[in-house]
């Protein structure tokens, strides 16, 4: 099993553990760029990335990576913020194949820039959808309405 530990030592210690109980770890990395190198330390004990959530704190951005170890059902999720000055992260399809249709949601939805992705573009909105519906600053206006054909209220 990845311990925290290990993780330090291979990050040289930019980690904020937030849990670390059996079968759940949960720590938060300051520095984006340690993003990658953490999945690869991960990849050989985690089957998928499981999950990745962002949450809207405006102006910065929380996002959730959860990884799932499905032969004893283990859990281990690397928060971290990036703001809208450097809108972006690195892409972890190359590590994990299921962050493709993660990345690509949280592109649709949220506007965020996965560098390296192979097919970064909208996956639930069409191309000429207006904005990223679940920022908070998003607002519903008469375009929305009108590319929608619907009367929408909020």
């Amino acid at each position: 099993m990845v311990t925290v530990d290990k993780l330090k030592k291979a990050v040289k210690g930019d980690i904020e553990v937030l849990t670390e109980e059996q079968g759940l770890s949960i720590i938060r990395i300051n520095n984006k760029k340690l993003l990658k190198k953490l999945a690869w330390q991960l990849k050989g004990e985690f089957d998928i990335l499981y999950s990745l959530t962002v949450v809207d704190y405006s102006p910065s951005f929380e996002l959730n990576y959860v990884f799932s170890n499905y032969s004893n059902a283990d859990l281990f999720i690397i928060k971290v913020n990036i703001d809208e000055k450097d809108f972006s992260v690195d892409s972890l399809v190359d590590i994990f194949n299921s962050a493709n249709w993660e990345e690509r949601e949280a592109y649709d939805l949220f506007g965020i820039k996965f560098n390296g992705h192979p097919d970064l573009r909208r996956i639930l909105l069409p191309e000429d959808w207006p904005g990223h519906p679940l920022r908070k600053d998003f607002k519903v206006d008469d375009e929305v309405r009108n590319w929608t054909g619907l009367d929408l209220k909020f």
